[in-house]
């Protein structure tokens, strides 16, 4: 229920668009049609790395053809720093464009003209889109970490076995208590094991 209503929620915008008129409407229609916060407005590539990372919306709507920088590569700046949902625009029809604009993490896609009706799905869809990516990303870390930390007590298992010849579920046991004893983890009492630190275990 709370993952719907923040589906719904006002989201933050920046828009970023070379022509003045296109620029207006994309703002009033996100503003007034949609009950979204335009935050900034940029019209080059430049502007739009600095405005994102300075202002920190929930979501980026930018032309892909823009002066200076074009809009992907901006977008690819920003990444750099900052992760952000993002919803290109376009006025190409052009296979590869689009394919590069998923490689770099566009989470939709809308061509010119912008049609009032087609804004508000596409932030739907950036944004859940986002949101799950986000979850993955932060899934996976926490996977990398639980892998690395298996590896570290893995290895002290070894050192332990091998200094007082114990068995794998001797030295495991030993780790274990040692921990709880200490009131530590087991990771850092492994970490301590590899660092040659003297433990009465």
């Amino acid at each position: 229920m709370e993952q719907m209503a923040s589906m719904f929620a006002p989201l933050k915008v920046v828009v970023v668009e070379d022509d003045a008129t296109v620029r207006l409407f994309l703002k009033d229609s996100l503003e007034k049609k949609l009950g979204h916060e335009v935050i900034g407005e940029a019209s080059t590539g430049t502007d739009m790395v600095r405005s994102v990372l300075e202002l920190e919306p929930d979501v980026v709507v930018f032309d892909i053809h823009l002066p200076r920088l074009n809009g992907l590569d901006a977008l690819r700046q920003i990444y750099q720093e900052r992760v952000v949902a993002a919803v290109a625009i376009t006025a190409d029809r052009d296979q590869e464009l689009v394919r590069r604009a998923l490689e770099e993490h566009v989470l939709a896609y809308l061509v010119k003209p912008v049609e009032e009706h087609q804004l508000g799905p596409a932030l739907m869809i950036a944004r859940a889109q986002f949101a799950e990516l986000r979850e993955l990303s932060e899934e996976n870390a926490s996977l990398r970490q639980a892998l690395q930390n298996r590896k570290l007590i893995e290895r002290a298992k070894g050192v332990l076995m091998k200094r007082y010849r114990w068995t794998e579920a001797e030295a495991f046991r030993r780790l274990q208590r040692g921990a709880m004893n200490r009131r530590t983890t087991m990771v850092e009492l492994a970490q301590n094991v590899l660092n040659g630190i003297e433990i009465n275990l």
